[in-house]
């Protein structure tokens, strides 16, 4: 329930302060004088956009303010708890302050409970707690997609449809995530003759690191083979082997040093170092004798590692410019292969899964089909009834359903068909509607589903459009009624609505210094009468009118 509604520097409005309470509250007053701009504020709490257009001149901003009772609101409680942190938490959960600021910077503001929130936010929790309808929302009952949304409200079937749509949106998830599956694969597939020849490849090879490295240290060896043998016969020629070798020369010098250490021991040393350079020659000699068996003419051992280089050079040209980034690229390939392999497990595996979640999505689309063709019946003889009430007894209303492929709300398209003159066939609802008759079908269907829903603020502008004289007293009895169930607020031109109203306000607009203002009064008994007067004789009111006025008010609580 709307509890009280401030509005702040809002187009011509300087502020307004609105207090409602439960019941049906009505809005009146000249045309131009404002009553749209108070609708236009509302409908900021419902996340409309907001230009600077809206600000009032001079000002920097505009804010629009919302305080509801949301006691009987378990839902809307569970939201405003969720988007609150426990350190904002405002204390009382039976109230929901919303609040909108628009800046000329653009920068406009959105709280909840006083705590900064979102638009998104804002726009979630102010159309669970109120409703305007307005021209186009009776408009919007041409449009036959809103049918099926007001036979579901009204068979109580949402939650069945949810419940569907859940298993709807799942296995279009399912069927697109399946799609990208068989895609990979289907690539997967035409490369993976190409992956197992290139596996194949390489793992035959047997290439391995360091491989390269060493052959061709070891063709290195075998190309300069020849003169390696023919150093190492020179070498040993030299310090050992031949005439006069240079070993053979120290042995002499050590024969006839002996000698001299006995004359002079000081020579020991030197004798000693020479001594033990022989040895080390002699262990160089032993080395290359061993060296030279290593070394060897083989022109096909050479052939063979050439063919072995040109085989690793293919491969790298081929895999990378690396033996390890060519052992990389066979590790990937073989992750491929395996994986193509577990994406045909996986692919069975979710085939299985869409094919019984297929099964019960249908079962769901048939039982909401079936369900759905119950309440149309229910709904055919509520509608009729009420828009006999209101004026168009003979009117016949049924509800078309067809078959359609199954979409996110359903296999059905439900459609309205009204027939206002006795004999004539039914037609679709958007093509022999009037505005009045519009009117009274939204009328009567949210008098319908008032029975069903939860409450609500209900706000109807124009609600009177097409419509007057005895049809207007019937509309006005028929909004009474309605505030049994939900909050009513209607902006109307009509007298006989206005009568049945618990709380009347009044828009006018006058000019302050150099400034037009529009405000707003509550309206108490003579004041009440005095503008439902206004309404009914319009600049010239008389004391006829006046009794005529006061006459309708009584009768409206009567009845």
């Amino acid at each position: 329930m709307l509890l009280e509604l401030r509005i702040k520097n809002f187009a011509i409005i300087d502020e307004v302060n609105l207090s409602f309470s439960r019941g049906f509250h009505v809005i009146t007053g000249e045309t131009g004088a404002g009553k749209s701009i108070i609708l236009n504020a509302v409908q900021l709490l419902l996340g409309d956009k907001a230009g600077e257009e809206l600000i009032r001149s001079s000002e920097e901003e505009a804010s629009v303010e919302a305080l509801f009772d949301i006691t009987g609101h378990q839902e809307v409680r569970e939201k405003v708890k969720e988007k609150e942190t426990r350190a904002n938490s405002t204390g009382d959960e039976h109230v929901c302050l919303v609040r909108r600021v628009v800046s000329r910077s653009g920068r406009g503001k959105v709280f909840l409970n006083d705590h900064l929130t979102t638009l998104a936010t804002l726009s979630e929790i102010g159309e669970a707690l109120l409703s305007i309808y307005g021209q186009h929302e009776h408009q919007s009952l041409q449009r036959a997609e809103t049918h099926l949304d007001i036979l579901d409200e009204f068979g109580r079937l949402v939650n069945l449809r949810r419940d569907y749509q859940e298993h709807f949106e799942r296995f279009i998830s399912l069927v697109a995530e399946i799609k990208r599956i068989r895609e990979e694969k289907e690539r997967g597939n035409k490369e993976k003759e190409l992956m197992a020849f290139q596996l194949k490849e390489i793992e035959a090879s047997g290439i391995r690191i360091g491989e390269e490295e060493a052959l061709k240290e070891e063709q290195r060896i075998l190309l300069h083979s020849r003169k390696l043998m023919d150093f190492v016969d020179l070498t040993k020629e030299l310090l050992y082997e031949g005439e006069g070798s240079t070993i053979e020369r120290i042995q002499t010098i050590l024969r006839q040093g002996s000698e001299m250490v006995v004359i002079d021991p000081s020579l020991s040393g030197a004798m000693g170092s020479l001594e033990a350079a022989s040895i080390q020659l002699e262990e160089v000699v032993l080395n290359l004798r061993d060296y030279i068996k290593k070394i060897e003419v083989n022109p096909m051992r050479l052939e063979e590692i050439g063919n072995r280089l040109e085989e690793i050079g293919r491969l790298k040209r081929k895999y990378g410019p690396t033996i390890e980034e060519v052992l990389q690229f066979k590790d990937r390939v073989e992750k491929t292969l395996s994986s193509l392999v577990s994406t045909e497990d996986k692919l069975t595996h979710l085939e299985g899964m869409l094919y019984s979640l297929q099964g019960e999505m249908v079962a769901l689309a048939k039982k909401l089909s079936w369900e759905r063709g119950k309440v149309a019946s229910e709904l055919k003889k509520a509608v009729e009834r009420e828009l006999g009430s209101l004026g168009m007894k003979k009117t016949a209303f049924e509800v078309r359903m067809e078959d359609i492929d199954l979409s996110p709300k359903g296999k059905d398209r439900v459609e309205f068909l009204i027939s206002p003159n006795v004999g004539e066939e039914v037609k679709p609802l958007a093509k022999i509607a009037s505005g009045g008759e519009l009117s009274r079908m939204m009328l009567a269907l949210k008098k319908i589903l008032a029975r069903v829903g939860g409450s609500q603020v209900l706000i109807f502008d124009e609600v009177d459009s097409g419509i007057g004289g005895a049809m207007a007293e019937v509309v006005g009895r028929t909004l009474k009624e309605l505030s049994k169930h939900h909050q009513i607020i209607c902006v109307t031109h009509l007298p006989q609505i206005a009568c049945f109203a618990d709380t009347h306000h009044s828009v006018g607009k006058e000019v302050k210094g150099k400034r037009t203002v529009t405000y707003v009064e509550r309206l108490e008994k003579e004041a009440i009468v005095d503008e439902i007067a206004r309404m009914l004789g319009g600049v010239k009111v008389t004391e006829k009118t006046k009794a005529h006025a006061k006459e309708m008010i009584e009768n409206a609580k009567k009845s």
